[in-house]
């Protein structure tokens, strides 16, 4: 690691560091349908995408962020290649068992490759990768989205493009919620949840937070500590996390390597952790949870851009059909820029982070009049199909 000097900010104190950062996973299950959300080092060989050196340096600086005085994380910040007035993208992490801000160091890379056509931010949310302390707390949609609002404005200081991985994206409407055009010029939607994930329509009052509290109450015991080391262990270590990961979570069974097993139980070593992956799971399972509260309000109100990004796993008719329900719903859909991205299942930015790159380009550049990418492929991009 080698550490440059510190910089002033007029509101928090940053530390700016260059760190490769390490392979980490999680998944994550609402009602009958579940999301992989996964990281990678920027070293590692990718599928349909450039091969990185073991010794090549990350196109990224990290800065260590205060967070109201009392709490701290980590961002990574990636400078656009060139001076135009491009608002930056800002990616929203996952959340769960050994994931932080390193789930999107594939896509850095591969930024990087098409010349960084805007800023690209990633960090860790309040209560996971080497954010810290992380005390014992239920994290709702509004507490991360106020960590990512104060990062907006303390520290990017112009409305930027989300871009929103899986069931993050109560947290993103709350941040537009919360501040509007001032913070959101647009959103990247990435293998997102269905709507009803966010809408109850009619029988919204049927549902109470009784589930929740006891699923919250259970994961904080002892038994809820034993709970989350089974999820990481196994025999021999990491089986359970290799199972589940062919049989659930990725499109192809060959991308589940040693790799991958090993650096997911390095990720989740700090078992302090789960209380973040536990507030998402028993916020999102149950129909009464936080993260399940009605939302389609705000989403209705979105009148930035919008763009959808799907896998194609289940069939290219299945994953269309998907898409489409919250494209049509959108004010303002990017329906050019939106797409089926081939190969993949739910975590697009690591399977496939040269494709989802490319698609990111199009739509900054369409969008938001960023300088053209290098090397996009000439006649179309095999990597996508784009139906809508």
């Amino acid at each position: 690691r080698s550490r440059a000097p510190s910089v002033s900010c007029p509101t928090a104190r940053l530390v700016v560091e260059v760190v490769p950062r390490q392979l980490e996973t999680y998944s994550e299950t609402t009602g009958h349908h579940t999301y992989m959300l996964t990281a990678l080092t920027s070293t590692a060989p990718t599928a349909l995408s450039l091969a990185h050196s073991s010794t090549a340096v990350p196109p990224y600086s990290t800065r260590r962020v205060v967070h109201r005085g009392r709490e701290f994380f980590s961002a990574q910040v990636q400078p656009a290649g060139h001076g135009a007035p491009v608002p930056p993208l800002v990616l929203l992490p996952p959340v769960g068992v050994g994931i932080d801000r390193a789930f999107y160091n594939r896509l850095h890379q591969e930024w990087h490759a098409l010349g960084s056509p805007a800023a690209m931010h990633s960090y860790d949310l309040l209560g996971t990768g080497d954010a810290s302390p992380k005390p014992r707390r239920f994290y709702s949609p509004e507490v991360w989205a106020a960590q990512l609002d104060d990062y907006l404005r303390e520290h990017v200081k112009t409305p930027s493009v989300l871009v929103v991985q899986g069931g993050l994206l109560p947290c993103a409407l709350e941040v537009w919620r919360r501040s509007g055009r001032e913070a959101v010029a647009g959103v990247s939607l990435l293998s997102p949840p269905p709507l009803r994930f966010f809408s109850k329509g009619a029988d919204s009052r049927k549902f109470s937070r009784r589930t929740q509290r006891l699923l919250w109450a259970a994961s904080c015991s002892p038994a809820g500590n034993l709970f989350f080391r089974r999820l990481r262990g196994g025999s021999p270590p990491g089986a359970r996390i290799r199972e589940f990961t062919k049989r659930s979570l990725f499109a192809s069974e060959s991308d589940v390597g040693a790799e991958w097993v090993n650096q997911c139980i390095a990720g989740a070593r700090d078992a302090r952790s789960r209380f973040s992956t536990f507030s998402y799971l028993c916020g999102s399972i149950p129909p009464g949870g936080a993260w399940r509260d009605e939302r389609t309000d705000v989403f209705d109100s979105l009148d930035v851009p919008l763009q959808l990004l799907r896998g194609d796993y289940g069939g290219l008719e299945n994953a269309t059909t998907k898409a489409e329900e919250l494209l049509s719903r959108a004010r303002l859909p990017a329906r050019e820029c939106s797409a089926i991205v081939l190969g993949s299942r739910a975590c697009l930015a690591y399977e496939r982070p040269a494709p989802t790159a490319r698609m990111l380009a199009r739509f900054m550049e369409r969008h938001y009049r960023a300088p053209p990418a290098r090397g996009i492929p000439a006649g179309g991009d095999a990597g996508v199909v784009t139906p809508f």
